[in-house]
């Protein structure tokens, strides 16, 4: 867990009162109305990145492009950041990353590249994003600039997952489409998971924190998913945006049950697609 944990995450998690803050966070699910948010930061969650060193290795082992997709791009955090951990974990691979949001101004801003505390660039670089920041970074007068090798490997564009002329070539080896579903209706998000699925190629990887939990479950039992089981406890209590927060809006995140009988789907925020156990033959 994060060395900085509030005080309120400290009082709701405690048995006692953990009963009390799924009953709020119950009301808030249900009356709260939804709305997209570009709030974000850079290396929000790297034990979920820790993945591709465990038990998605393949998808960055071998010899082709490593192609991937990022959906709700926002500011570009998420997709600089990955690129920033593959490219000091992995400097012999070959990957492209495209990125795309709806908001036009957080395009532009993914776009120009250049960062300071308002776009994400808070206080979250150190500790372990120390060495992915050093090669991320450059200075940029008073701000941070993404370093221009990088740079070019990540393709930003303005999209909209849900436009009728929406179209993502199927066939990446990675999609990360998190912290955006759960601002949608359920029947929008449902639309939205499945096109993210349709763009995610066969045994690939589906990354999908920040949605709802209960419409995950069917979500990704309706589209066959194979749930990853690794360090999911870890990578859920990493995400201290959310976190942090619960239960005191729709959007924050329970604590874990490990007790439940579906923990593993209800917590994992990875997912392979059909043809997973193809891909090892």
């Amino acid at each position: 867990m994060s060395e900085r944990v509030s005080l309120n995450q400290r009082l709701f998690d405690l048995p006692v009162l953990n009963g009390l803050g799924r009953s709020i966070h119950s009301r808030r699910l249900a009356r709260e109305p939804r709305g997209q948010s570009t709030a974000t930061r850079f290396f929000r969650n790297i034990r979920q990145l820790d993945a591709l060193q465990g038990p998605l290795r393949e998808l960055v082992a071998g010899g082709d492009t490593c192609r991937i997709l990022v959906a709700g791009c926002s500011f570009g955090c998420e997709a600089y950041s990955l690129a920033a951990y593959l490219a000091v974990e992995f400097p012999a691979l070959d990957w492209t990353i495209d990125a795309f949001d709806i908001a036009h101004e957080a395009v532009a801003v993914a776009q120009r590249a250049v960062y300071g505390s308002k776009y994400g660039l808070a206080d979250p670089l150190r500790g372990e994003a120390r060495r992915y920041a050093a090669r991320l970074l450059e200075p940029c007068g008073e701000a941070w600039g993404i370093a221009p090798d990088i740079r070019q490997r990540v393709r930003v564009s303005h999209g909209d997952l849900l436009a009728s002329d929406f179209s993502a070539a199927a066939g990446y080896d990675m999609v990360f489409a998190q912290n955006f579903l759960l601002h949608m209706d359920d029947a929008t998000a449902a639309e939205a998971f499945a096109r993210a699925v349709g763009a995610t190629r066969p045994g690939g990887a589906l990354f999908v924190a920040g949605m709802n939990l209960d419409a995950k479950l069917a979500l990704v039992t309706s589209h066959r998913l194979i749930p990853v089981d690794w360090e999911i406890e870890a990578i859920h209590n990493s995400d201290q945006m959310r976190r942090s927060a619960w239960p005191w809006g729709y959007w924050t995140l329970e604590p874990i049950d490990a007790a439940r009988p579906d923990f593993i789907r209800r917590y994992s925020t990875i997912f392979r697609t059909p043809g997973f156990a193809a891909a090892h033959d």
